[in-house]
């Protein structure tokens, strides 16, 4: 259902992009059939539950409430699942969803809720124990979030190296003077964005960001930070964000140099994704 790894993928990388694939996959597959299986036996309950008559006033008079209940349990068990297709299908930025691992766990939490509940309301006036009604929709709950988040895991597992010679969308936070994690760069098939709000001082109301073609990308290194750099982004407010002590990685392109507060494992990160448009960015290593 998952095909092969999708998007491109340097030959080099191929062999470790694709067992992290293999495995995500099966993982999504999980989640698919669990919520399939989840409306095919949310649909039986509710088919079940109109051929038995029982009384169902979840709203209105009992009468009234057996039509509007069984309506809203069946639009809830019906419709998340094509509705996410749909969504999935049509993202703004035009990436194959497949791409977004942050994205899976979205799919994980949203529709695995929305099928848990539709499959709690679709039990509730049954004859089924209390107890199981509640482990029902917990555990319809649970396993698409669990296996969501192994399947994410799969792929953003350490070392991202690995990684980086496909086009899976990575995010991947930054060092800030206040930490937090709010300060990060998103790398996608081409391009990566900076995403920058924190400073020495308060952190700006809105996030910073700038974009940088990774064919742009000429030469990158690693050294550690300096007194001299100053700083290394302008903030939405109009404050420079000063460099944390530690690594940074250096981004020349052929227009301008970018610094990043983060640790060496980004830059050969970097490389790797940019090598994808035939050409590997050179090796900063004269520092004088």
């Amino acid at each position: 259902m998952f095909g092969e790894v999708p998007g491109r993928v340097d030959p080099r990388a191929a062999e470790a992009v694709g067992r992290r694939w293999s495995r995500a996959k099966v993982l999504l597959s999980v989640t698919w059939s669990w919520c399939a299986a989840e409306l095919a036996v949310s649909l039986l309950a509710l088919v079940w539950t109109l051929v038995a008559g029982p009384d169902l006033p979840l709203l209105g008079s009992p009468k009234q409430g057996d039509v509007t209940g069984l309506v809203l349990a069946a639009v809830i068990v019906v419709l998340p699942m094509p509705l996410a297709s749909w969504v999935a299908g049509r993202g703004a930025d035009g990436i194959d969803w497949r791409l977004k691992p942050d994205g899976w766990l979205m799919y994980g939490a949203v529709v695995g809720l929305a099928q848990a509940l539709g499959l709690w309301l679709a039990i509730t006036y049954t004859s089924l124990p209390f107890w199981f009604r509640i482990a029902a929709g917990v555990i319809g709950l649970a396993v698409p979030l669990l296996a969501t988040f192994l399947a994410r895991r799969a792929i953003m597992a350490e070392p991202l190296r690995e990684i980086g010679g496909s086009e899976f969308v990575l995010v991947k936070g930054l060092r800030s003077p206040q930490g937090g994690g709010e300060d990060s760069v998103k790398i996608t098939g081409d391009s990566l964005r900076l995403s920058v709000r924190t400073a020495a001082g308060r952190p700006a109301a809105q996030p910073s960001t700038k974009d940088i073609a990774l064919v742009d990308i000429t030469e990158i290194g690693v050294r550690p930070s300096t007194s001299e750099d100053g700083s290394w982004a302008l903030l939405a407010d109009g404050r420079g964000a000063s460099l944390p002590g530690g690594d940074v990685v250096v981004i020349r392109t052929r227009t301008d140099t970018q610094l990043l507060p983060a640790d060496p494992e980004l830059a050969e990160l970097l490389r790797a994704r940019a090598a994808l448009h035939g050409r590997e960015p050179a090796r900063i290593e004269d520092w004088t």
